[in-house]
């Protein structure tokens, strides 16, 4: 005997299935301590203002933040949701509570996390920097879970009822005026009693307020992030201002990664903090450490004519003076270090002694130059005496009958 079977689709079969087994979930009411959290979320909704020079409808983005417990709120316009924009938003959500509490509880959002989780997301390190500059933590929501953030979802629906309905009845020709108008509205709205009470947002915030932590003395520098690898001269490239800056030559070719804002730049390898600049924002600039060069880069830095001649004036006085003598009457000082390093290393093949007299024979002659002494110790003519100019003038010529005398020429 063969049955027949009912064949449903599958949103015919859930939607039977919900009402034949669905039951209704309840949800519990949590009482929120002071200076626990701090919620943070963007409206669905913009709002814009016009730029004076081109007539054009700017379309910002709206910041929302609430305290949980006192349910103060605060509101601010921005050009975008991009990880600058919203660390800066936050920051100033902080100024305005007038300090900090022990997690800030963001949104799944691209500038804030750099991997969502259902059981624990990754934030960029931008944004921990933040929070570990102001002694806090960040704590995002879990994904596709609305009601982890309710109050903030809250506070957005009231802002767009007690701000974007009267924000919107003006034009702004900047985002500076369209905050000044926001912050009227925002003061009305927390000092506004709330439902069934006798208190406000402003009321229960100053109840609050003692339990934050102070905010610290100076307010976060915005940090980037960047990979890089180290060039075969030992620098690396900052694509931020477009300046190279040097790193311990033991790290040529390996990768790093860069930490920088206006004032510092610092370079990590493995974790491990190996370089630490002061950020120059002249592009193209090479910032050079020395500690970072090998001791042969080091010697090519020192080179100047006071660095040869005290390397000249180690074996002896007569060097010294040659070497004076010869970077001296060169019209560009870097056209005889060359020769002077020639000169010292003769010192290595001959003796100090050989090479002293060398110099002292050579400066009989008008010209100064490498080749000059290296003749003069490869001929040994250091080695023999009388060999000099003074003592040829002292040669007779020999009387011959071939020779006219002087007598002949006049």
């Amino acid at each position: 005997m063969l049955r027949e079977y009912t064949h449903y689709s599958r949103a015919t079969f859930y939607r039977i299935a919900n009402k034949l087994w669905n039951t209704e979930r309840g949800s519990i009411r949590l009482n929120h301590k002071h200076e626990e959290r701090l919620f943070v979320d963007y409206t669905g909704k913009k709002l814009s203002y016009v730029d004076k020079q081109t007539g054009e409808q700017i379309l910002v983005e709206v910041l929302v933040t609430i305290l949980p417990s006192s349910q103060y709120i605060y509101v601010e316009a921005m050009h975008s949701q991009k990880q600058e924009d919203l660390i800066h938003g936050i920051m100033n959500a902080l100024e305005y509570v007038g300090g900090c509490p022990k997690s800030i509880v963001t949104d799944n959002l691209k500038s804030a996390v750099t991997k969502a989780g259902k059981y624990q997301s990754v934030t960029n390190k931008s944004l921990q920097g933040m929070a570990l500059h102001y002694n806090t933590t960040i704590d995002p929501t879990r994904t596709y879970h609305p009601k982890d953030k309710a109050l903030v979802e809250g506070a957005v629906k009231i802002s767009y009822n007690s701000i974007f309905y009267t924000v919107q009845k003006q034009t702004y020709f900047s985002l500076t005026e369209l905050n000044t108008a926001i912050q009227k509205e925002l003061i009305a709205l927390n000092a506004r009693k709330l439902s069934n009470c006798d208190d406000s947002r402003y009321d229960r915030y100053q109840k609050e307020k003692p339990h934050l932590c102070p905010l610290p003395v100076h307010r976060y520098e915005l940090k980037q992030y960047r990979k890089a690898k180290v060039q075969k001269m030992g620098y690396v490239l900052c694509n931020g201002y477009k300046n190279y800056y040097s790193v311990p030559y033991r790290y040529i070719g390996k990768q790093v990664e860069l930490r920088y804002d206006t004032k510092t730049l610092e370079v990590f390898y493995q974790s491990e903090r190996i370089a630490l600049h002061t950020t120059s924002q002249a592009k193209g600039q090479y910032i050079t450490l020395p500690a970072h060069l090998s001791s042969n880069h080091k010697a090519d830095t020192k080179w100047s004519p006071e660095y040869f001649s005290q390397l000249a004036a180690t074996h002896s006085t007569e060097i010294q003076t040659y070497v004076d003598e010869l970077i001296n009457c060169k019209p560009y000082p870097e056209q005889a270090y060359k020769q002077v390093q020639g000169i010292l290393a003769l010192v290595k093949i001959y003796t100090v002694e050989r090479v002293s007299k060398a110099c002292i024979l050579a400066r009989q002659h008008h010209r100064r130059s490498y080749r000059m002494i290296q003749e003069v110790l490869a001929n040994n003519q250091d080695l023999l005496e009388g060999q000099g100019p003074e003592s040829q003038g002292d040669i007779q010529i020999p009387q011959h009958d071939n020779l006219r005398g002087a007598d002949y020429y006049q």
